[in-house]
């Protein structure tokens, strides 16, 4: 791989990572909600006329009237002090420089670092989301062989109509239906939480099987949702490697059928897919949004929507960082590794 090659494709990646820090930062500083309010109402405080500020811009409109002047600048300054205000310029260059260095600020609603909160969930967050893209991913490329080898039978023609169908359905939904279902109706999965309470937390038998009970559920819905693009990606790629005159030349050695559809079908039509998996690792952590927040799983989903529920800027624009940068580095992965498993793009 050539060295130019390489540091421009590193190049794009920091800069589109760059580039997605300044507007997550826009969209909350542009956002008509404010810390403020958490800390308000969490004291019983409400604001005159409304809306509390996270700026002295507007002090003197929202001074609440169970504050006094002196008390509610006071307020004003611990939130600015988390959410400083000022030149914009200077505001976003703080905020990328600090972010680089490893500190996302401190969340107003748990009043701990940002990187301290997302480091405690994010385990729990990839735990799900590999477990479930590769569960999917081999589900997937099964289905997709065998709709290939009986293309324009029934059995293609069923799976084919009910991937469609599928696909067409939000995941939220489907995480909606297994958990009443399969959670409240009939009680045979936990509804909440990563693990038991009664179980000692540890590199141990009861904990394990504990966690991976609690986990069916989202890694089921997971892998539910997203099974059907792999089948009909690979039933495409692998009808279109089944019409290559290499096909027909092993059929005429006499080479077995398995041994055809594994070694040369098979490897061909799973390059495609390749760049896919690798950047749908990194797409998953946006979709763990909906399914955490669903079966109430700490991982950073859950996070996500708690700090968005709250008005906890500095720890909602953390999470949504480490979902961006995922999909970023998953597409450089991708990207510079595809040529060691397909020689024909090293040059």
């Amino acid at each position: 791989m050539k060295t130019s090659y390489l540091l421009r494709r590193i190049g794009i990646a920091l800069s589109t990572i760059f580039f997605a820090l300044i507007i997550s930062y826009i969209l909350f500083e542009l956002s008509p909600l404010s810390p403020v309010n958490y800390i308000m109402q969490s004291f019983g405080l409400m604001p005159v006329g409304g809306g509390g500020l996270a700026s002295n811009r507007a002090a003197a409109a929202v001074i609440p009237s169970s504050l006094s002047t002196q008390e509610y600048k006071e307020l004003l300054t611990y939130v600015d002090s988390i959410m400083p205000h000022g030149n914009p310029i200077i505001e976003v260059a703080m905020y990328i420089y600090n972010v680089f260095h490893g500190n996302m600020g401190i969340s107003i609603l748990y009043a701990e670092p940002v990187t301290k909160l997302i480091a405690e969930r994010l385990p729990w967050t990839l735990f799900i989301v590999v477990t479930a893209n590769i569960l999917s991913f081999l589900i997937g490329i099964y289905l997709g062989q065998l709709m290939a080898y009986n293309r324009g039978k029934s059995i293609d023609q069923v799976i084919t109509q009910f991937i469609t169908v599928k696909r067409s359905i939000p995941i939220y939904i489907y995480a909606a239906i297994f958990l009443l279902f399969l959670g409240f109706y009939l009680h045979w999965f936990p509804v909440a939480g990563a693990y038991s309470a009664g179980v000692v937390i540890g590199f141990n038998l009861p904990f394990i099987a504990s966690v991976l009970y609690h986990a069916f559920l989202p890694i089921f819905t997971l892998t539910f949702a997203t099974f059907g693009h792999w089948a009909l990606s690979m039933r495409g790629n692998t009808i279109a490697q089944l019409g290559e005159d290499y096909v027909s030349y092993a059929e005429m050695r006499g080479l077995p059928g398995s041994w055809i559809a594994r070694n040369y079908v098979g490897r061909n039509s799973l390059l495609p897919l390749y760049t896919s998996i690798i950047i749908a690792l990194g797409f998953s952590f946006g979709g763990t949004v909906f399914v955490e927040s669903t079966f109430s799983y700490p991982g950073i989903g859950q996070l996500y929507t708690t700090a968005l529920s709250n008005n906890d800027w500095p720890l909602a624009m953390g999470v949504l960082i480490i979902i961006v940068v995922a999909i970023v580095i998953g597409m450089l992965i991708a990207d510079l590794t595809y040529s060691l498993i397909d020689p024909r793009v090293r040059h």
